[in-house]
């Protein structure tokens, strides 16, 4: 069975395996012993908040939790097609801490800055879990955080050491 079963939105069937669960390998700063590093997608990746007003219905996902009201978001599904490649390419990008977890920023093609909110979890000193919340096109001239930011290979390497994600100010 598939982690995301196709979805029919408006009698159309969106494809979601784009968003399957994947591993990919990662050099944590200063080892020369890539860690592996296991991805999973919410949901939040291609619908945005349910709102009556805007949408007939919620949409009904097989990983939704049941107290969140979803709805369908082209821009955030088209967008998603090209997440996984983002991820697997994260190494060496900065990433900054918010109340929503760590973000990373890309460039899309046309200039757009492109959104990536994620946890990232030891599962030991070789593993971790990468878990995207969310993902969308942002749009926000303001700072998202006053913590700073890191590379995430630093990031990844004090997870797998069991320290704490200590942003320095900028």
């Amino acid at each position: 069975m598939s982690y995301w079963e196709p979805l029919a939105v408006d009698g159309v069937i969106q494809d979601l395996s784009h968003l399957e669960p994947f591993e990919f390998h990662a050099l944590p700063k200063g080892s020369d012993d890539p860690a592996t590093i296991s991805v999973r997608f919410h949901d939040h990746c291609f619908t945005e908040s349910f709102d009556p007003a805007r949408h007939r219905t919620p949409l009904v996902t097989n990983q939704q939790s049941a107290h969140d009201q979803r709805a369908f978001d082209p821009e955030r599904y088209a967008l998603s097609r090209n997440l996984p490649g983002f991820v697997r390419h994260i190494a060496g990008k900065r990433i900054a801490a918010t109340r929503n977890g760590n973000l990373a920023r890309v460039e899309l093609a046309n200039g757009d800055k492109y959104a990536i909110f994620f946890t990232l979890r030891r599962v030991n000193n070789r593993r971790a879990d990468l878990f995207v919340v969310s993902a969308f096109k942002w749009q926000r001239t303001d700072a998202v955080a006053s913590t700073g930011n890191m590379s995430f290979d630093v990031a990844l390497a004090k997870i797998l050491q069991g320290k704490p994600l200590k942003f320095p100010h900028n």
